[in-house]
């Protein structure tokens, strides 16, 4: 007979025994006996991650910073949310196709070692985020528990990094849980900012300055959309464990529906309490917007998500920090992920969170953008069936042509920069045109790619007899 209690059998019923077991696979294709799972757990995991106070901060700068209406605050958030989940829906898709992380994916087009720039860009962009969210995350604790920054900091932080340390099963089942208590919290605070706040007021040249209407649709557009694309560097990394044939279509519609409907609620929300009032932090939505009791639940809401958010962005800077060839196992580089982005975040923590936030999501989009623009062309119209894992992890294709194309996007696009530190000729000249930089740098790496891999013809690989990467665990 068996020796396990009843108490015990009801409880791995629910959960799993290996739940809390701390992932071993790093950079090496996903062999087929571990795959598992169906393509709508992508859906609560991008839902989840995109019910975050960020989200909402983009929708409250399109109405309290840039000064559209509601109704033009909506647009913009819907084209922007549209456009990033769109690219998160595209690049999940891969995912068991290939079996690896997007950043190894990468490699197809960047070479092994022109993928290098890339993945210190992606590393460096998931530190950053971490950091940013782990001030977040302090600063609810510290309302919620009334305690100093650096106990409300420490436990913040610990949280996140013990999810991305255990990894992917985990991450997928708390942001499974994560979606039913966001949505729930969520339908509430909406009542509450929708009733309150001045739907029916008009643009606000005022606010807008000199990019007029235009120029602000385009701005809030822009922001949201490169708050959403920032995913897209992760988005295979939590597909890749999808049986191989799972369909392509499912994943997208999955993955990039989750990001579109939360970006869209939250910061559509956002776009609404935006006309009301300038929330700076999470605890200003309880002294500004929502009661008490309801506010110290939404507190509540937001650190989980927070904390969810945050430990995909320490899980995939950790797969991007392992193809730098860094010496080192996963869970070694989640720590490392996580140390720098404290150490960034508490030097960050005393400032105002808007005094940079703006200029941090263009920067972003400044390079991702050209980025996306040479994968999606890639993997869509250059690779299709000519492409095996096993090429992506060729020394001998060191350089390659979607690297010169990356760089052209971003040369091509340095014109249309518009932000406090430089204004390019065009932004300068046509201030009405906003934020596009990272729209042109899509575009023009896009067409460059075509045109070197055109020039270049990719060549069809075929598997290896032996196993092409070494296991990082």
């Amino acid at each position: 007979m068996s020796g396990t209690s009843p108490a015990l059998s009801v409880l791995t019923r629910f959960v799993p025994r290996d739940l809390f077991v701390v992932e071993r696979t790093g950079v090496e294709p996903v062999a087929d006996t571990d795959r598992h799972g169906r393509a709508r757990s992508l859906f609560t995991l991008w839902f989840s991650s995109n019910v975050q106070f960020a989200t909402l901060t983009s929708g409250i700068l399109g109405t309290a910073v840039f000064g559209l209406g509601f109704g033009q605050a909506i647009l913009a958030v819907a084209l922007g949310s549209l456009i990033g989940s769109a690219a998160i829906g595209v690049l999940s898709g891969y995912g068991p196709r290939f079996g690896v992380a997007q950043l190894v994916q990468s490699r197809g087009p960047f070479g092994y070692y022109g993928n290098v720039l890339p993945a210190f860009l992606v590393f460096f962009k998931a530190c950053a985020w971490f950091s940013v969210e782990s001030v977040l995350g302090a600063f609810t604790v510290q309302t919620l528990a009334g305690i100093g920054f650096a106990p409300a900091f420490a436990i913040t932080v610990i949280a996140q990094i013990l999810l991305a340390l255990i990894g992917y099963q985990l991450i997928h089942r708390f942001q499974r849980a994560m979606a039913v208590l966001l949505t729930v919290v969520f339908l509430a605070v909406s009542w509450y900012a929708l009733t309150d706040g001045h739907l029916t007021a008009g643009f606000d040249a005022h606010k807008a300055g000199a990019l007029g209407t235009s120029g602000a649709f385009i701005v809030t557009t822009a922001v949201q959309a490169a708050r959403t694309i920032s995913f897209s560097s992760y988005a295979s990394d939590y597909s890749r464990y999808l049986p191989r044939h799972t369909s392509r279509r499912a994943i997208g519609v999955a993955a990039g529906g989750g990001a579109l409907l939360a970006s869209l609620w939250i910061g559509g929300l956002g776009a609404a309490i935006g006309t009301q009032t300038m929330v700076g932090t999470p605890a200003d939505l309880v002294d500004k917007v929502l009661p008490g009791g309801l506010g110290t639940v939404a507190l509540i809401a937001l650190w989980l998500s927070n904390t969810a958010t945050a430990c995909i962005d320490c899980y995939s800077g950790a797969m991007a920090a392992l193809l730098l060839d860094i010496p080192m196992r996963r869970w070694q580089s989640v720590l490392m992920v996580g140390a720098i982005g404290t150490v960034a975040g508490w030097i960050a923590g005393r400032g105002d969170y808007y005094d940079n936030f703006e200029s941090f999501l263009f920067l972003l989009g400044y390079w991702v953008g050209p980025w996306l623009g040479v994968m999606v062309v890639y993997l869509a119209v250059i690779a299709r069936d000519r492409t095996t894992p096993e090429s992506f992890y060729d020394k001998d294709r060191r350089l390659r042509p979607g690297l010169i194309a990356w760089i052209a996007g971003v040369a091509v696009s340095i014109p249309f920069m518009s932000q406090s530190m430089f204004t390019g000729p065009v932004a300068h000249a046509l201030p009405g045109l906003g934020d596009i930089t990272a729209a042109v740098g899509f575009l023009g790496s896009a067409l460059a790619c075509w045109a070197l891999f055109r020039w270049s013809p990719e060549r069809t690989v075929r598997p290896a007899t032996t196993t092409a990467a070494p296991a990082q665990g």
